[in-house]
């Protein structure tokens, strides 16, 4: 056991050896042609256009991403919240319920988690067509169960000995449950609940590039017809919001306290619910299917993917999900060991929020203008994406760190490199380790954005199989890409705990 604790620091930078089979893989895919075009399409950065049909436009999509992303961001929270606590073991144990139901919700919860918004959006376009409400629906059913899965470990953090003394004294069972939840609620709301909401707005510009609107199809439709100038203009409008939500979030603060903001929060909740419900009920009931008449079509459309082509599938996708994942975790301490300088870090930091903001589907369709599609282009989109996440939080975590050891190495005359290695990265690669085991939990869900654009993997059969209607396929699909992602859960979860 000890020399696996020594090795933390090792196993960050081992997975950046998958980047030799995908760098000779993508030299050997270039196409010198589209080269000029990328070379276009990096300069018209610094050269935005702007005038003022075209800021009219940025005002108005961006107002539809707000809405469609806060939206979505409220129900889900809401929801999240509701069903975090229905799968909780407090409830119950206040409640004496059986732990059956418990069992059944969490199973749900953890089917429609496993599919990401993505698939759910194109799926729903299928059958639905495209409008509005698709975009809210798609984000909400797996950002509801992503929620109540954080909501429910915090709450099953309690003390036992709480409940027992409840139990205990008789006393009524549903003020009691409110006030041994409200501060781990408001707490994981403070603390999550927020971030959710950048990453709705992400969610909304992803789906938007797939048609649903706001500023995502305005991107898409720019670098479709190659206007590289609007269409930088479109992206620095993005990260102007993602910016400014992110400061707004920092001067928020909450008291637990408060009477009047319990008040408003409860008025919202109920609301919320209310809405939510009875959009629901109008929604069904008042919505053509377009393709999709009814349960029966699932048994009497046909299926022509045979077993060798569906397995080959789902190998591409945990390949691609196994390949994005590496360079996820071992890109950014690579970078930031070797160039460790104060200027290095600022182009690394702009780098890596580029990655961040740039949607997937966009960095691969333009590495797609000089490149042929292949499991390589797809899992370096994937992974450098990720990367410009794994990134931000390694940054935050080493700039909080004490460097006393860090002063002490450099003081022995011991090299930067070495001292940055040893005295400062050392310490933070366990949690750093952890906190990436986690993260492949989403770049598995991810496979399906670059695999419906980049004709790889499962992502890619299920955009085929619903454009022709075979609606056999397209469950096959969702149950095979949705057992590779609780597989890949379970085994991330046991990697988790072993670090922690």
């Amino acid at each position: 056991m000890n020399k696996l604790k020594l090795n933390y620091t090792s196993l960050s930078f081992l997975p950046i050896l998958v980047c030799i089979p995908l760098g000779y893989q993508f030299i050997t895919n270039i196409h010198f042609g589209g080269l000029k075009l990328f070379q276009e399409f990096l300069i018209s950065a610094f050269n935005p256009k702007i005038d003022n049909e075209i800021i009219i436009t940025v005002i108005n999509r961006l107002n539809e991403t707000i809405l469609i992303g806060f939206f979505s961001w409220l129900v889900s929270i809401i929801f999240g919240t509701i069903f975090g606590i229905l799968s909780s073991n407090i409830f119950y144990k206040i409640f004496n319920i059986p732990n059956f139901f418990y069992y059944i919700i969490r199973f749900f919860l953890t089917i429609i988690r496993s599919i990401h918004e993505v698939l759910w959006g194109i799926l729903l376009m299928q059958i639905y067509g495209i409008n509005f409400s698709i975009g809210i629906i798609a984000i909400c059913i797996p950002y509801i169960a992503i929620n109540s899965k954080v909501f429910a470990e915090q709450l099953e953090t309690i003390d036992y000995k709480s409940i027992e003394s409840i139990n205990q004294i008789n006393a009524p069972k549903f003020s009691s449950l409110l006030t041994l939840i409200w501060n781990p609620i408001i707490n994981t709301f403070k603390n999550f609940g927020l971030y959710r909401l950048e990453c709705s707005i992400r969610s909304t510009v992803i789906l938007g590039i797939f048609g649903i609107g706001g500023i995502g199809t305005s991107i898409y439709l720019s670098l479709q017809t190659l206007n590289f100038r609007e269409f930088w203009t479109y992206l620095w409008s993005l990260a102007i919001l993602i910016i400014l939500s992110g400061l707004i979030f920092k001067k928020i603060k909450f008291n637990n306290t408060n009477k009047i903001l319990s008040i408003f929060f409860t008025a919202v909740f109920l609301i919320t619910i209310l809405f939510s419900f009875s959009y629901c009920l109008y929604f069904l009931f008042n919505k053509n299917f377009e393709n999709f008449n009814s349960v029966s079509s699932l048994f009497k459309s046909s299926s022509d993917l045979g077993l060798f082509d569906f397995l080959k599938l789902i190998l591409e996708t945990i390949i691609l999900s196994l390949l994005s994942t590496g360079i996820a975790i071992s890109v950014p301490p690579l970078l930031i060991g070797i160039f460790n300088d104060n200027t290095s870090k600022i182009f690394i930091k702009i780098f890596a929020f580029l990655l961040r903001l740039i949607p997937t589907p966009v960095i691969l369709l333009t590495l797609l203008t000089f490149n042929n599609p292949s499991l390589s282009i797809a899992a370096l989109t994937l992974g450098l994406h990720n990367a410009g996440i794994t990134s931000k939080l390694l940054f935050t975590n080493l700039d909080s760190q004490d460097k006393r050891n860090y002063i002490a190495m450099r003081s022995l005359g011991i090299s930067k490199k070495t001292s940055w290695l040893l005295g400062l990265f050392s310490q933070q690669a366990k949690s750093y380790l952890s906190y990436c085991a986690y993260r492949s939990d989403i770049i598995i869900r991810e496979t399906a954005i670059v695999g419906v654009i980049g004709s790889v993997g499962l992502g890619w059969q299920l955009q085929e199989s619903l454009s022709s209607f075979a609606w056999q396929e397209v469950t096959i699909v969702l149950i095979a890409y949705s057992s590779i992602a609780i597989v890949g859960e379970l085994i991330n979860g046991k990697i988790k705990n072993s670090l922690t």
